[in-house]
């Protein structure tokens, strides 16, 4: 029992870090130091997911090392580093339309959405992470759903002219999603191998 502890301890504190980066990343937007809490915070979501998705032993992998949810968790893992090369390649094209941005953010929420739906439900179906808490990543989806479709739904009714009156609104929303994705999951699992921990002491001593 003591590897699913280390496991989800491992995952658990690497999703805390990736949020506090991604939050440190914010208030140094245009600064070279961004790009550096930038590349750190993917660097560290992406260990933490494949410690998840793999886990110290089979047992312990929030997806009990099925095929597919390994394969999602490692798409959500690299995904960001693939996005992060199509931008630097757009950005030195020659093509100015901004046709390739616009493709680019909509092949970008399509695979983070399918993955992500894909992972959720498979850590739900696995079993290892104790009810209710193995729904927690679906939950995480319901609120990052809402906070895309809220800010597509206020443009479509008051057009894009006014968009920026809501502008700090969005960007909390965005916010909370990616706090809930990081930050929430992270102390969640420490707490839960926290009682894994106590369980499988409790167990020894009774024997």
């Amino acid at each position: 029992m003591r590897s699913g502890g280390n496991t989800w301890t491992f995952g658990g504190s690497g999703l805390i870090a990736a949020g506090a980066f991604g939050m440190l990343q914010a208030p140094l937007a245009g600064t070279e130091g961004a790009a550096w809490f930038g590349v750190l915070t993917d660097v560290v979501y992406a260990a933490a997911l494949l410690v998840l998705a793999i886990g110290l032993i089979r047992e312990h992998s929030v997806v009990a090392r099925r095929p597919l949810g390994v394969c999602a968790m490692a798409v959500l893992a690299f995904w960001p580093f693939a996005t992060n090369a199509a931008a630097q390649f757009l950005a030195t094209s020659e093509r100015q339309d901004g046709s390739g941005w616009v493709v680019l953010g909509y092949i970008s929420l399509a695979v983070q959405a399918g993955a992500g739906l894909i992972a959720a439900t498979q850590v739900a179906r696995a079993g290892v992470v104790p009810s209710p808490w193995r729904w927690a990543p679906l939950w995480v989806m319901g609120v990052a759903a809402f906070a895309w479709a809220v800010p597509q739904i206020v443009i479509t009714a008051l057009g894009p002219h006014d968009v920026q009156l809501y502008a700090g609104l969005f960007i909390a929303m965005s916010t909370l999603a990616f706090m809930a994705g990081t930050l929430g999951l992270g102390i969640m699992l420490l707490i839960l191998a926290a009682r894994r921990q106590d369980t499988s002491t409790e167990v020894f001593r009774s024997a």
